[in-house]
């Protein structure tokens, strides 16, 4: 009952064509049982009783009857389709809204490939859902009323006898359809797992490369793949043998049929027509019946997905504030913060105190895993803290608006995420109403101008997938003219210059120096040129801040410190490769 509600509430939105869909419907099983019907009277008035001058009309209303049926079929088809590809359309609609107002969180605990499955090939049995197995209901269940009437009333008791064979299929029919579901949903996983990890080689083709690991990447996906295989196999098996038993007991229906219809006509109960009419509609109903089993099974298909689907669109989206807040003035607090990831009871951050100034420039620094991008992560709050508070401009940040939150901030990480779209596009990306005029002055300001100038189509440059067809120095300017254009008062730079060459670091150094004047900027390095004018540093170990200070300061007292120092010199004194 709850699939059956279900899926009234998924299809409300399309009832009008489904509406239609069923009146349409109801003419082509009609025409179906006239078929039927009409078998007796030519039989009888034209064979027995030997009047041939109707003869001439049999072929014309056996023209006419599929005519009218094919052009309500066609019909009744289409209105189902297109109501099956509307559905489709809606729900990926929906899930793509509803993905990006997840939280990042989200995204860390749940692969890739399971989040694209379930609004590809999912969303895909919800086409069927409607396409095929509401429209195999819509039109088979009057089918078989109408040509069970016209069997009844030929001759109900063989019609009766023939009939008791069909709870035999029905219940046949719910066992595989429980098994169907069950191979199903292990399917769906299998696929996510195929689909993550064709992303995965998409995205990783350099080190794959590299390391020369194709042939043991190939062996990992065909084993995947194989998996798939394996269980869409089973759905198919079962699938296929619903209908095998339903076709040997509709073999078994017909025989009987013709084996007792043939002694009634020969005792003169019935005329060699009602035969003919009363196995032409039993065959008839069976045809259905065979549709009905798989429409069946279909829906217990359609059930794995949507529950499935159920499960993303279920996901809470990011918690909201209510506060607005017009600008940053004041300082950026930090008291007593505390976070451990959820579903986690160990917490990567321990007691974080740290107040930072507006307009001012600070420097994390630490190890690797000692939970420096998790800390400023949690400034436009990707994560939310577990404990402590967190403030701007004294205001929890729990209270404001996500928007109005995040249009104080940009971030330029190490990992650029740009577009498959031209570089004007992804420059605009924060402002999509920028003129042409602030576009370009953010890419000068970003040291950007000189080479996408230098482009064959300048800012109208396709860049590729993650901007693939620019150098890397190349995608972090235009990362850089991104956050200029956006114009924020708040910067984080995570790692920004880490794997870039000197000679590429120094533009794009320049670029930063451009960007932070007049803005509060936070950085995250592993190179000394990046802090060594910082106001302050704080130094990382184990998810807390250990000190504070200058550089100055800290290359005498600060253990940690000392050791990243002396790294971070070799370093910057490595020449470029």
């Amino acid at each position: 009952m709850n699939l059956i509600k279900k899926i009234m509430q998924l299809t409300r939105p399309y009832w009008p064509r489904v509406f239609a869909g069923i009146i349409l419907s109801l003419f082509v099983s009609g025409i179906t049982a006239a078929i039927a019907w009409v078998v007796k009277p030519a039989l009888d008035e034209v064979l027995v009783n030997q009047r041939y001058e109707y003869m001439v009309y049999v072929p014309a209303g056996i023209v006419i009857l599929f005519s009218a049926k094919g052009i309500f079929s066609f019909g009744y088809k289409y209105c189902m389709n297109s109501a099956g590809l509307k559905l489709m359309r809606d729900t990926r609609d929906r899930l793509y809204s509803h993905m990006l107002y997840l939280p990042a969180g989200y995204f860390q605990k749940e692969s890739s490939g399971v989040v694209i499955s379930k609004s590809i090939s999912d969303v895909q049995m919800l086409d069927y859902l409607l396409s095929e197995v509401l429209k195999i209901f819509i039109m088979e269940i009057p089918t078989v009323i109408f040509l069970l009437g016209v069997a009844l009333y030929r001759q109900w008791e063989m019609t009766l006898t023939m009939l008791l064979l069909v709870p035999l299929i029905a219940l046949s029919t719910q066992a595989f359809g429980k098994r169907v579901k069950k191979k199903r949903s292990a399917a769906q996983q299998k696929i996510a797992v195929v689909t993550q990890k064709i992303g995965e080689a998409v995205q990783s083709i350099r080190m794959i490369k590299i390391f020369t690991q194709e042939d043991a990447m190939i062996h990992r996906f065909a084993a995947q793949n194989r998996q798939f295989y394996i269980e869409m196999l089973r759905v198919i098996r079962l699938r296929e043998f619903t209908k095998l038993a339903i076709d040997m007991v509709t073999g078994i229906g017909v025989a009987g049929a013709v084996w007792y219809g043939a002694s009634l006509v020969e005792k003169g109960i019935v005329t060699p027509g009602d035969l003919a009419s009363i196995i032409v509609a039993l065959y008839m109903i069976f045809a259905p019946i065979k549709k009905l089993g798989s429409a069946h099974n279909l829906l217990q298909e359609s059930r794995a997905s949507i529950e499935r689907i159920d499960s993303l669109l279920d996901s809470k989206h990011e918690e909201q504030g209510e506060r607005t807040i017009a600008g940053f003035t004041k300082s950026i607090n930090f008291r007593n913060v505390s976070f451990a990831y959820p579903g986690s009871t160990n917490p990567v951050l321990k007691d974080i105190n740290i107040e930072i100034q507006r307009g001012e420039v600070i420097a994390i620094v630490g190890q690797s895993g000692a939970g420096k991008s998790t800390l400023v992560d949690l400034i436009p709050r990707f994560n939310r803290i577990t404990g402590g508070s967190l403030t701007i401009d004294g205001i929890n940040i729990n209270e404001l608006t996500l928007p109005g939150l995040r249009q104080l901030i940009g971030m330029v990480s190490q990992d650029v995420i740009l577009f498959d779209d031209t570089i004007r596009e992804n420059i605009a990306f924060g402002r999509r109403q920028a003129s042409e005029e602030d576009i370009i002055e953010a890419s000068k300001l970003a040291h950007a101008d000189e080479f996408i100038r230098e482009l064959p189509d300048g800012y109208n440059t396709e860049i590729g997938e993650r901007g693939l067809k620019l150098s890397g120095g190349q995608r972090q300017r235009i990362a850089i003219a991104r956050a200029i254009l956006k114009n924020p008062s708040i910067l984080i730079f995570d790692e920004a210059t880490s794997a870039l060459d000197s000679v590429s670091e120094s533009i794009v150094q320049l670029a930063i120096q451009q960007l932070t004047e007049g803005r509060t900027t936070i950085v995250i390095a592993h190179r000394l040129s990046t802090i060594l004018h910082s106001d302050r540093i704080f130094v990382m170990d184990e998810g807390r801040i250990i000190d504070a200070g200058t550089h100055n300061e800290l290359k005498d007292r600060c253990t940690v410190y000392k050791q990243l120092y002396k790294t971070f010199s070799q370093t910057d004194s490595e020449p470029a490769g």
